[in-house]
């Protein structure tokens, strides 16, 4: 009978040495089936793996496909705004891989994307803890957007694609690790407990940079509501970008994006709104309680446009929950008026 050992060692010999890489690589085959050694366990093969993946060159092929994504999707109706990583995004750091961590690929192509899955339940989290009653998960505008277990919703959320050469410095994806201490812990082994003389366990893993188009469309709403709510669900996904990030460990910063803003910024009233929301940003989080009602509730009161206020609104909103006080002036009958102007 063929020991496992020897089987991968006739494997092994049969595959092209790792130095064959090339412009026509594809990232998720090499990551996934080029079989370098046979032991799980050897770190240092599986980060040799990872840094040979994150040299691998865009695939020139790649951007006539984009070019022919973006003209199929303004043929559809959608309406599309840029993302741009704030470092490092990991969508789908959980999913089987040899590594034990993962990457999501296009799998065609190579390239990291966001699915349109990962959007819209980022959407539709954000909007049942961030913004009010009115917007909690079973609401009408809700289940309008994001639908329920009995019907879809009216907002179509497309894969986010990865935009040819906006990688940082050029480069699509990096090296990154996870180093566990307490291994035998966490796999609960022979009851083990955690302590200082156990041997760390590097991790590594692929993250991802660059800027990725989101496109949205609602075929099936009014034409002359269309835009406003589109709009609108734009404007949660920046937010939710922004604040909460998309993918895994988000809590240690990763997955944070900024997504293009699409204003007449020739506007006196945007102009004088982005100038009042920089104000804003800038305040002292010991001064929020004390300013906003009496110094910004009534420049944002009295100010003429509709989106206008609406950019003014989203900055009080986000001050205020960074600040730490919404528990405290959220029954304040002006910040109701504040949430209610974003419902």
């Amino acid at each position: 009978m063929t020991k496992r050992s020897e089987l991968f060692s006739s494997v092994r010999t049969t595959l092209p040495p790792s130095n064959r890489i090339s412009q026509t690589t594809h990232a998720g085959l090499w990551l996934d089936k080029y079989i370098q050694n046979h032991e799980r366990e050897d770190t240092t093969s599986r980060r040799k793996l990872v840094e040979e993946v994150t040299a691998l060159p865009e695939p020139k092929i790649y951007k006539a496909f984009y070019e022919d994504w973006k003209k199929r999707l303004k043929d559809f109706g959608a309406q599309t705004r840029e993302a741009e990583v704030k470092g490092r995004m990991i969508v789908g750091l959980g999913s089987e891989s040899v590594l034990e961590t993962s990457i999501t690929l296009h799998h065609t192509y190579g390239v990291p994307y966001i699915p349109g899955s990962a959007l819209k339940g980022l959407a539709a989290s954000y909007t049942d803890k961030r913004l009010g009653d009115s917007w909690k998960k079973g609401s009408s505008a809700y289940k309008a957007v994001f639908g329920d277990t009995n019907s879809a919703g009216y907002i179509t959320f497309f894969d986010a694609l990865y935009i040819p050469g906006s990688g940082h410095k050029g480069q699509i994806l990096y090296p990154d690790v996870i180093t566990v201490h307490h291994q035998k812990y966490y796999q609960e082994e022979n009851n083990a407990s955690p302590s200082d003389w156990d041997s760390p366990n590097p991790v590594p893993f692929l993250s991802a940079t660059g800027k990725y188009l989101i496109a949205l469309t609602a075929p099936d709403i009014k034409e002359d509501n269309r835009d406003e709510w589109l709009k609108k669900v734009f404007e949660i996904l920046g937010y939710a970008l922004k604040e909460m990030g998309i993918g895994a460990k988000t809590s240690s910063g990763y997955g944070r994006m900024k997504l293009e803003e699409k204003f007449d910024l020739n506007s006196p009233d945007i102009q004088d709104a982005l100038r009042l929301k920089e104000e804003i940003d800038k305040m002292p989080d010991a001064e929020v309680s004390r300013r906003m009602q009496s110094s910004y509730f009534p420049r944002w009161r009295d100010m003429p446009s509709k989106e206008a206020k609406r950019i003014v609104a989203m900055a009080i909103i986000e001050k205020v929950q960074k600040a730490g006080v919404e528990k405290t002036i959220g029954l304040q009958p002006w910040y109701k008026a504040i949430l209610q102007s974003v419902g």
